[in-house]
Parts: C-alpha cells; sequence; structure tokens
C-alpha cells in the first residue's frame, strides 16, 4: 500500500480529509491512482492512517495506527558540507533512523548557507528528508535545524552520550559505549575539512567524547552514516527488527 507524508497533527477515524493541491496532483495525474483505491498517511508524529480516495480526492480514514517513539533518540550535528554531499546525508540519515539534524556551519565548512537563500534550502532539504521519511517508513519525521554557529548548537542539544568523531582522536568508539540503552545520543561530525583543535576543544567543554572510527579517514558524508548504522545496530531497531 503506498504511504504519503499529511501534515496533520490528528489523524481519526471516520473523518473525511481534504488533501494538499500538489498531493492530490501526486496521487491522480503521477500515480494515476482511482477512487476507491486504499492509501496510507503518516503526520510524522507517529501516526499511520489507512484511507480510502474518493471521487474529489478527499481521504476517508478509516483506520489508525500508533508507531512508538524509538527508544533511543539520534541526533547528528553535521558540519555544513557542500550541498549535495548534504542532501546525502540528510537522506540516508533518516532512512538509519537518525531523529534530529542539526546544521551548522563550522571553521572549515566549504559550503555556505547564506541568508537570503536559507528559507528556500530549508525548505528543500525539508523536503529530502519528508521523501526519505516516507520511503523507508520512518512515520517520526526528523526534525531538521539550521544552526547559526556550533556554539549554538552544542549548546541546544541534551543528551546522555555526546560524541565527537575527530580524526585526532585515539580512543575506539567501543571505548566509551555504555551497555545499559542510553536515551538520547548526540554526534558531531565534522565538514569535509574536518573538525579544528578550538573546535573540538569547545565540544570536550560542552562534554563531546572524541572517538575514533579506526584507521581510515572518512568523509564528512561517510562518517555520521557510519556511526549512526553502528549506534542503530547497538542501541536502535537494526539488531532487533
Amino acid at each position: 500500500m503506498r504511504c504519503f507524508y499529511l501534515p496533520e497533527s490528528e489523524l481519526c477515524c471516520g473523518t473525511v480529509l481534504p488533501l494538499p493541491k500538489e498531493l492530490k496532483r501526486h496521487l491522480h495525474t503521477v500515480l494515476r491512482l482511482n477512487p476507491g483505491e486504499k492509501v496510507q498517511f503518516f503526520n510524522g508524529f507517529g501516526l499511520v492512517a489507512t484511507a480510502i480516495l474518493r471521487a474529489n480526492f478527499a481521504a476517508e480514514i478509516l483506520q489508525v495506527d500508533l508507531c512508538p517513539a524509538p527508544l533511543c533518540s539520534l541526533t547528528l550535528i553535521q558540519g555544513l558540507p557542500k550541498g549535495d554531499k548534504l542532501e546525502l546525508v540528510l537522506q540516508k540519515g533518516t532512512e538509519l533512523g537518525v531523529n534530529e539534524f542539526h546544521l551548522t556551519p563550522m571553521e572549515r565548512s566549504v559550503g555556505s548557507l547564506k541568508s537570503d537563500r536559507k528559507q528556500k534550502r530549508l525548505e528543500r532539504w525539508q523536503k529530502i528528508v519528508q521523501e526519505a521519511a516516507r520511503q523507508c517508513r520512518q512515520y517520526h519525521l526528523p526534525q531538521l535545524t539550521a544552526d547559526t554557529t556550533l556554539t549554538n548548537a552544542l549548546s541546544t542539544v541534551d543528551a546522555d552520550l555526546k560524541l565527537l568523531l575527530w580524526e585526532e582522536s585515539a580512543v575506539p568508539l567501543q571505548q566509551v559505549l555504555p551497555q545499559s540503552l542510553p536515551q538520547r545520543i548526540a554526534v558531531l561530525v565534522g565538514p569535509e575539512g574536518g573538525i579544528s583543535q578550538r573546535e573540538a576543544e569547545q565540544a570536550q567543554e560542552q562534554g563531546y567524547q572524541s572517538v575514533s572510527l579506526g584507521p581510515r579517514i572518512l568523509r564528512t558524508e561517510t562518517a555520521g552514516l557510519a556511526i549512526m548504522a553502528i549506534l542503530q545496530y547497538l542501541y536502535g531497531d537494526l539488531a532487533s527488527g
């Protein structure tokens, strides 16, 4: 059954929802669905509704289910890279179950987020996250925040376990991972040029532990995805199914 993102705060059985114009066009013109066919909608907060399409392409809700929130919430603080790399991180990070993305410029960032283009780019990035969530059935839509500075990102994010992926670190990841299940984990990944000494010290002052993923230097678009996959296996649903 096809599934679509519908930003409704409440989805209730028996209600008939008018669909947004863009979604109606997609259902009718692109997918060529017909009235009477069943589809699913998720609202980004865990609610999943099974609905039937009516003649005017409104949707009558037949059943609503609640998908529980993950036991361990994952936050990725990503040093701003070039646009195509960032889009990959957002798409694949959503597939891997990242719950929050914080995008921040750093000293060695190649990409930038100019104020006159910020809103437009945020809208594009949000659509990438929404589409990835739809495709992989990530029913709790990840939050996306563009922080103005690294200081702001570090002070905003709260977590039980805070990790700093830094090529200068000699501490293996396994050494700092707890046996008990953390409720929130935050990971800081630098941009293409890496994390400067000053930024590493700044993060450590905020409780971030610098760790290494081994002898290889990973690209910025690889590092965050690699550690998120590891954390999902250890604390999330990759191992349990």
